[in-house]
């Protein structure tokens, strides 16, 4: 078994505070990174929503988020939550756990990864599957939780993203 430093502990603390804060503050950062009326949207692995449900309040109903996740009770959750807010503009999709993402290409106008990318066996392959789906000057945001900053750029730039910057203080911005 692996034992972590000090340093990796702290860093570990850290990275999982920062996570709780996100949750917490999933409709300011949303908005503060770029999710709009109209847009299209896909939560990858979306679990119960948390971005899901105020990404779907802030593109409205010109707008669509797709929630992609391989748990079905999550994604019954997520139905559940869109039903309660009353949000038509919510469609699930079930994953088979692999990196294919069944949309068009160039149809959606943001990815959001804030803490999958470590369930994911094959990230180059995601990340290609990705910039097949978004649209150019699409973005992506990614919360590189558990696999580190480093590897995500890398990642990201080798599959042709460009590196905008950090939004709320630790979510990578690309853009196709």
């Amino acid at each position: 078994m692996k034992r972590l430093s000090h340093i990796g502990i702290l860093a570990l603390f850290k990275e999982i505070l920062f996570k709780r804060w996100l949750d917490k503050n999933a409709f300011k950062v949303l908005a503060e990174i770029g999710v709009g009326s109209g847009q299209v949207v896909l939560d990858f692995g979306c679990g119960p929503g948390t971005y899901t449900i105020p990404a779907a309040k802030l593109v409205g109903e010109s707008g669509r988020v797709y929630a992609l996740d391989v748990d079905k009770g999550a994604l019954e959750r997520v139905e559940k939550k869109a039903r309660k807010e009353g949000l038509n503009n919510v469609v699930r999709i079930e994953s088979s756990g692999g990196e294919a993402i069944p949309l068009g290409a160039e149809t959606i106008d943001v990815v959001l990864l804030i803490d999958v990318l470590q369930e994911i066996k094959d990230i180059g392959a995601l990340f290609s599957e990705v910039r097949r789906i978004v649209k150019p000057n699409g973005k992506v945001f990614v919360f590189p939780m558990h696999i580190g900053e480093e590897e995500a750029m890398r990642l990201a730039k080798s599959m042709g993203f460009t590196l905008e910057g950090k939004k709320a203080r630790q979510v990578l911005a690309f853009s196709r």
